[in-house]
């Protein structure tokens, strides 16, 4: 019989901002952000197959999880003003 094992915890989780960091300048950072996770992951897209990175697809993660932990600051930061 095969344990049951949970699924392990999402990487978001481990990733901090440092509080002292303004909601705007979040927004601008996790936009900075996107326009680098938008150009990767198209460059991966017009890769040849034969030549896409899995390190390209990995990269595409990391940014989105920083995106995400950018942006759940800014907002818990701006609903405390």
């Amino acid at each position: 019989m095969k344990k049951i094992v949970p699924d392990p915890p999402c990487p978001t989780h481990y990733l901090k901002i440092i509080n002292a960091l303004p909601p705007a300048e979040a927004m601008a950072q996790a936009a900075t952000l996107m326009d680098t996770l938008a150009t990767t992951v198209h460059d991966y897209a017009q890769c040849p197959p034969e030549h896409r990175s899995q390190s390209t697809l990995d990269t595409a993660i990391v940014l989105s999880q920083l995106v995400i932990v950018l942006v759940d600051h800014a907002v818990a930061e701006q609903a405390s003003i």
